[in-house]
Parts: structure tokens; sequence; C-alpha cells
């Protein structure tokens, strides 16, 4: 991995490993791709404003990539559906293309653990032959689905692209202020009356370390990441001094489909209150068993990592 590509480059986690790759020794070059330009400098990144929705084989050959980590995706949730689809198919798409017109020998993607859904019937830890089954409504874990999909299907056009899917849970440090993960710590948290299910944390470094050794020895397939040590819900919120009332799941549901109806709230739609319902716990052991990587972090750390950068309280 002498120049690495990295489609979202100013994102959350994209901004994080960019960091860790000018630090690498065997790194001589970071091509970024996004809409925004990053927000940190380095003499090793290659930046170009480019939307991922158009064709960027010709900055991949140009710039001599040998290795991608595609990051860009709409995480938030939005009203314009089509818009987030549209990023994610054509995104999956021209990302494979610009690997397969050039010398890419390796592409990882960020995934998530959202594609196996969260259900009652789950039998847990989740394994990466879990079938994929999205919840009904959450249109993030569907779009994810269809991308893995495209990306699984590349090795087939060139036997040569290695091709990684870290299936990560929700990812959360302290640099995860404004993230989706950290949306959750409400100045009142809210729970479905009867559950409190265990939550997984994954660490941002351990998201970044992971990434970083996966370019360093290719591991093509499915690999699941999430955060050890899960914590239950109630536990998060008692962790983060919020107070935490138990509520129908009706009643909270019509609340958030109401207010954002309403245009009141544009943080969520109630599609994904069966992840705070039901535990989606997945094993990390494939990873380690064929990397011998292992999260150096727990859900706690995870936790208290972005709380005190937080000062505790927001």
């Amino acid at each position: 991995m002498r120049r690495v590509a990295i489609t979202g480059v100013s994102g959350y986690v994209g901004s994080l490993l960019a960091g860790r790759l000018a630090d690498h020794p065997e790194v001589e070059a970071i091509v970024g791709l996004d809409l925004l330009p990053p927000s940190k400098a380095s003499p090793k990144l290659r930046f170009h404003q480019r939307d991922v929705t158009e064709p960027f084989d010709d900055i991949f050959q140009s710039e001599g990539v040998d290795a991608a980590v595609h990051l860009a995706f709409i995480v938030r949730p939005t009203r314009d559906g089509t818009r987030a689809r549209t990023v994610s198919i054509e995104g999956a798409r021209n990302v494979v293309a610009a690997c397969l017109a050039t010398d890419v020998r390796h592409l990882l993607h960020f995934s998530s653990a959202t594609v196996y859904g969260a259900h009652p019937d789950h039998a847990l830890p989740l394994t990466e032959e879990t079938p994929v089954r999205p919840n009904k409504g959450f249109q993030y874990a569907w779009d994810k689905a269809a991308t893995d999909r495209i990306l699984e299907d590349a090795p087939a056009s060139s036997p040569d692209l290695a091709v990684t899917l870290l299936r990560g849970g929700v990812v959360l440090g302290p640099n995860a202020k404004g993230s989706v993960g950290s949306k959750i710590f409400q100045r009142l948290m809210l729970r479905i009356a009867g559950h409190d299910p265990l939550i997984q944390y994954l660490h941002e470094d351990d998201v970044v370390d992971a990434i970083v050794s996966l370019l360093e020895s290719p591991a093509s397939g499915v690999y699941n990441l999430g955060g050890d040590e899960p914590l239950r819900y109630s536990q998060v919120a008692r962790l983060a001094e919020r107070p935490m009332i138990p509520m129908p799941r009706p009643i909270i549901g019509g609340l958030i489909d109401a207010s954002w109806a309403m245009r009141l709230q544009s943080e969520s739609t109630s599609a994904g209150l069966d992840f705070i319902s039901y535990p989606w716990l997945v094993s990390n052991e494939k990873l380690k068993s064929a990397t011998g990587f292992a999260c150096r972090h727990s859900t706690k750390e995870a936790v208290l990592g972005y709380l005190q950068a937080l000062g505790g309280q927001d």
C-alpha cells in the first residue's frame, strides 16, 4: 500500500484514517476524494474534490493508486432517499470501476453490521454467515447491503483484486461529536418499555487500526468488527449521566415520526428503534483468527472517550 485512495476522506472515519496513514512509513501518498475539503492538511495528502456519483478512474490512474478504502456514504437519515441511494449505488460502482481500470490490488469497504438487522429471533453473536436482513424502513442498512453486493461481485471481473468488506458497529470516541453514534446521547434518553438490549460501541481508534492492519496484510472476504464487552442501554445512560425514561414503543415511534414529518427534527425516523429494542451483537472471531487483529478498547472505553472529550456533559 504505497498510494492509498480514500473516498469520503473528509468524514469522521476518513479524516482519522488519513491522519494515521500520513504517519505510516510505507505510505507515499494519500489520494483523498470528497465534496468537502479535509479539515487537516498533510504533505502526503492529495485532495480531489469529486462527487463519487461521477466516475473517477482518471484520478486513480494519474495518482497511481494501488489500494483504496471506500468510505463515501450518506450516513444520516435524509428526506432525499433517492439521493442517498444514488450515492450508495453509484459510489460503489464507480469505486469498483476505478479499481478495475487501474492497478489497484486491494479495495476495502467499511460497511455496517446494521445489514444483519436488529431482530428478536437473532442467534447471537452475529457472524459473517448470518443472513443479511436489514430492518424495514431503515434505508442506511438497505443501502449498505446493496453496496456490499456490488463490491462482493467485483473479484469476478478481476481475480487479482482483493476485496475486503469490514462490517463495523457504531463508532464512537473522542472525535465523535456530531457523528451518528453521538446522537443517542440526548439530555433525556428514551428507552423502549420492556427492552434494555446489550449494545456494542466501537472505539474510533480500533476502526482505524483494523483498516490499517488490513491494508498492510489484505484479507479478502467479509469480516465483522464490533466493540468488546457490550453494555446494557441503561448502563450507557448511567455512564453519560443522562436520565432515561421507558415509554411504550407506539408512543416513542409516533412522537419521532410526527416530529420528522413536521420538520421539527431531522435526526431520525422511527425506523431505527429496533436497534435499541433488540441486541445485534457481532462476533470478531473471524477477523481475529484470520488476521490476529483484536480491539484494544471496550464499549465502555469508547463511550467514556466520547464523553470525556465533551467534558462529561453537553
